[in-house]
């Protein structure tokens, strides 16, 4: 059903795009069956403004408030970043040399991607992104997530949640390579692991980051 309210003709559902999830904007006073349309449409936040509609609330037009139509993305900060981890093996090392970047789908509420380097000599695990994935006033028991992968070559890919899955439990992903220490190995792999995340019957949205990875051997 439209709003009812419109601008030069056209109907406010065809000029905003509608809530998702996350916060809601200030309310603008302009109601549909008892309900302000600040809990009809996006924050501005997961979007851009679009022209004023000539509703205003304490001087401000309320176009201020609400995501123009078909600009809110709802995508993880991570989205469209980069990570990288490589090692290569000290001489005389033996066993493996292995790298991993992976994500952390935490059931607080919270993400981190770890850079790992394990073998040939070396040694360290670190996060080189974290942040929240839980939108304000949301509980992760109504979301799930799913992870993919894209050009994944040479990397090995592990999974917890090929399918759709709660993030009531923490959910990981990562790729990696690794070969023989005492070797002249050299495996890489240059993938994107893609996030799909969705609250409970919801469409599901998607945040990728390129995951580059190489191990190579010391002789």
């Amino acid at each position: 059903m439209a709003s009812g309210y419109r601008s030069a003709g056209v109907d406010f559902d065809d000029l905003f795009d509608p809530y998702v999830e996350g916060p809601v904007a200030q309310d603008s006073g302009l109601r549909v069956g008892g309900t302000d349309l600040s809990r009809r449409y996006a924050h501005i936040q997961y979007g851009s403004k679009r022209g004023d509609v000539g509703y205003r609330i304490g001087g401000m037009d309320v176009s201020n408030l609400w995501a123009a139509r078909g600009s809110a993305s709802y995508r993880l900060p991570f989205h469209g970043q980069g990570y990288s981890a490589g090692n290569s093996a000290k001489t005389n090392s033996t066993g493996s040399a292995s790298a991993s970047v992976s994500i952390d789908m935490l059931s607080d509420g919270n993400y981190s991607i770890r850079r790992s380097v394990t073998g040939g000599g070396n040694n360290s695990n670190t996060v080189v992104a974290s942040g929240r994935w839980l939108p304000a006033g949301a509980s992760v028991s109504e979301y799930d997530v799913q992870f993919s992968v894209s050009n994944q070559g040479a990397a090995y890919f592990s999974n917890s949640a090929p399918s759709f899955a709660s993030l009531a439990s923490t959910q990981s992903a990562g790729v990696s390579v690794s070969v023989p220490a005492r070797s002249t190995s050299f495996e890489s792999a240059s993938t994107s692991i893609n996030v799909h995340l969705r609250r409970a019957g919801g469409n599901p949205q998607v945040s990728s980051f390129s995951a580059s990875v190489s191990a190579s051997g010391w002789v």
